[in-house]
C-alpha cells in the first residue's frame, strides 16, 4: 500500500474551548503551545510510531516509510520515532537513529521526536541528545525510568534531570512511563524542570483530571503537556493538557486529528465526546486484550499497511480470538468514521 502525501497544510490553527467539554477560557489562553516545537494553537496530537520488522526480525524500512507516510496525511502534528510502541528497548542504539533519520526524512526535524534509550546516566544522556539531533530529531527526550530509576530519591533524580538540561543546552523532553520503567515527575519537580528552560514537552501517564491540573499549574505557559493516558481524555484536555499521544493514534490518527481539529467546535460536542470515549477504550483494549505492541502492529496490518505483526521480545502469533478482536476494532473504526463524516487515509 502506497500513501501520497497531502497537499493540504497540516497545521492551521483552531479556537481552544467546547461547550460541555471545553476548556476554562482561563487554561485555554495558558495552554498556548510552545512555538519552537512547531505545533499549532489547539490540542495537538503526536504518534508513537512501531518499529516494523521482517520475517527475520531486521528493521524493514520501507514499511516504516510507508507508514510514517501515512501518519502524515492523517495529519499527525508530530511523532515519537523511538518510543515504547516502536520496541525502543530491543533496538541497538544504532538502529534507533536510522529509525530517526527515517521520521525525519518525512516530517522534518521540528516534528521528529525521539526517545533516549540509551540513557542511563547523565552523560549518556547529554550524548544521546547530540546523536538523536544530528540523525533529525529537532526534540530528543529523555526516559526518566532510564535515568532515575524507581531506587534514586526524588531530590537526586532532580538533580541528574536539571543537569542533563544545563549540560545539553537544546530542547529536550521528558517521558514518563508505568512498565517497564516506572517513573512519574511531581508537579514541583516538574515546574523546575521546566522553569530552567531546556525541557519543553512531557510526555505523562498521570491522566486524571486532578493530577493534570496539578501538573500545567506548576509549569510555564510555553510547556506541553501530552497526554498519554486516555481514560478519561476529554475530561484531561479540559484540564489544560496540550494535547495527546497515545497507542490509539498509532493505529487510528484520523481519529485523533478529527478530534484536535475541533475541539474549539460547539457543534461538535457530541461526536467529540463519542470518539473521546472510544479511543479510550481503544487504548484498554491495545494494552489489555492484545498483547503489546504486537496488537498495535495487527490493527495496522488489518487496516492495509505492510507491517507484519512481529516483536523480538514477542514472538508468537495472536489467537484467533485476538485476531477477531482487532478485526472488530477495525469494522468498528470505519462505523464511526462513516458516522461522523471522517474520511479514512486507507
Amino acid at each position: 500500500m502506497h500513501v501520497r502525501l497531502s497537499r493540504r497544510e497540516l497545521f492551521l490553527g483552531a479556537a481552544t474551548g467546547l461547550a460541555g467539554i471545553t476548556l476554562l477560557p482561563a487554561i485555554a489562553q495558558r495552554r498556548a503551545p510552545a512555538r519552537s516545537l512547531g505545533l499549532p494553537r489547539r490540542p495537538a496530537f503526536a504518534v508513537p510510531v512501531p518499529t516494523p520488522l521482517t520475517a527475520s526480525l531486521g528493521l524493514d524500512l520501507q514499511a516504516h516509510r510507508e507508514l510514517l507516510r501515512f501518519y502524515r496525511q492523517a495529519g499527525a502534528d508530530a511523532v515519537l520515532a523511538v518510543s515504547s510502541t516502536g520496541e525502543m528497548l530491543s533496538l541497538s542504539w544504532a538502529e534507533a537513529l536510522q529509525l530517526t533519520r527515517s521520521a525525519s526524512a518525512t516530517f522534518g526535524a521540528s516534528r521528529t521526536w525521539a526517545s533516549i534509550s540509551c540513557g542511563r546516566t547523565v552523560t549518556a544522556c547529554m550524548e544521546g541528545a547530540a546523536e538523536l539531533r544530528m540523525a533529525g530529531a529537532g526534540l530528543p527526550v529523555v526516559i526518566l525510568g532510564l535515568l532515575v530509576g524507581a531506587e534514586v530519591s526524588e531530590p537526586e533524580a532532580l538533580r541528574r534531570l536539571l543537569d542533563v538540561g544545563r549540560r545539553a543546552g537544546v530542547p529536550l523532553g521528558l517521558y514518563e512511563a508505568l512498565t517497564p520503567f516506572h517513573r512519574t515527575l511531581p508537579p514541583a519537580d516538574l515546574g523546575t524542570l521546566a522553569r530552567q528552560g531546556t525541557y519543553q514537552l512531557l510526555k505523562t501517564t498521570q491522566g486524571s483530571p486532578v493530577e493534570i491540573t496539578a501538573l500545567v499549574a506548576s509549569t510555564p505557559t510555553d510547556f506541553l503537556i501530552l497526554e498519554a493516558n486516555t481514560a478519561d481524555l476529554a475530561a484531561g484536555l479540559q484540564a489544560g493538557a496540550s494535547g495527546v499521544v497515545d497507542f490509539c493514534a498509532a493505529c487510528f490518527p484520523e481519529l485523533l486529528n478529527h478530534l484536535c481539529r475541533h475541539w474549539g467546535d460547539p457543534s461538535q460536542r457530541e461526536p467529540l465526546q463519542r470518539i473521546c470515549r472510544w479511543i479510550g477504550d481503544t487504548d484498554a483494549l491495545l494494552l489489555g486484550s492484545l498483547p503489546f505492541p504486537l496488537g498495535v502492529k495487527a490493527v495496522l496490518g488489518a487496516r492495509g499497511l505492510a507491517i507484519l505483526p512481529l516483536g523480538r521480545k514477542a514472538v508468537t502469533e495472536l489467537t484467533p480470538d485476538q485476531k477477531g478482536l482487532v478485526n472488530d476494532r477495525v469494522r468498528q473504526f470505519r462505523l464511526l468514521s462513516s458516522e461522523l463524516g471522517i474520511a479514512p487515509v486507507i
